[in-house]
């Protein structure tokens, strides 16, 4: 990892300190690392669908995403957890498209980083530019007041080097097919886990950055921390 560029080497740095969580349970409770495949289904909170029909912003799923019942699901074509706490990693692909009147915006590829005190949920907007640049000084920040984290990534990158690997390129890839924002935080992470598969759930409440962009789109303001509803994934592991 040592001559990966600096903005990616800070973007890995909040996929890789999950294998450092999952290392560290791991090494205690006889957890392995799996890969993992399954779906996310996204379902939007009153307060969220109020304001996009007040403001006439329509919301269309892009690509292998689909609209039900439920709310938005996305396939998850990439992931990994450990057996006993599914902390991890989710790579979902689609996406959604969010129009009013002749202005739309596309925010896709979501990311689900389920780790202890620093879960969040990162989505790719194409066409802008600045790739990796907002998470990496959010991630420097991180880094600074958590000194102990770095050491984590170096200790997990050390005992699962295949993992960490497929990660950074991965990483590489998705910060230069788009601008990569904080879409929201995950809070009130849960799991169960039945016949080999795992449910994970949790709730979303909107960014900063996600606030802005969907504000300049419907010309309203939506403060950082609103609401955007919950989450529910069903993963089951691959190998």
């Amino acid at each position: 990892m040592k001559n990966l560029a600096p903005r990616a080497r800070m973007m890995v740095a909040a996929t890789v300190a999950a294998l450092a969580v999952l290392s560290l349970g791991a090494a205690g409770a006889q957890a392995k690392l799996v890969k993992v495949t399954g779906s996310t289904t996204v379902a939007p909170s009153e307060a969220a669908s109020t304001f996009l029909a007040d403001n006439g912003v329509a919301v269309a799923p892009v690509g292998p995403a689909t609209f039900g019942e439920a709310g938005f699901t996305f396939p998850v074509f990439a992931g990994f957890g450990d057996t006993k706490t599914y902390y991890g990693l989710l790579a979902h692909s689609g996406g959604l498209r969010f129009t009013k009147g002749d202005k739309s915006a596309v925010v896709r590829r979501f990311v689900a980083v389920r780790v202890p005190g620093v879960s969040i949920l990162l989505g790719q907007i194409p066409g802008l530019p600045g790739g990796c640049g907002h998470i990496a000084k959010a991630l420097r920040r991180y880094a600074k007041s958590h000194p102990g984290v770095l050491r984590k990534v170096r200790r997990a990158a050390q005992q699962y080097p295949k993992a960490a690997r497929h990660v950074v390129q991965a990483t590489k890839r998705y910060c230069k097919e788009g601008r990569v924002i904080v879409v929201a935080q995950l809070s009130n992470l849960s799991k169960s886990v039945e016949n080999g598969s795992a449910t994970l759930s949790a709730d979303l409440t909107l960014s900063r950055p996600a606030a802005k962009l969907l504000s300049r789109l419907a010309g309203a303001e939506v403060p950082a921390g609103a609401p955007l509803g919950s989450a529910v994934s069903t993963v089951t592991p691959t190998g």
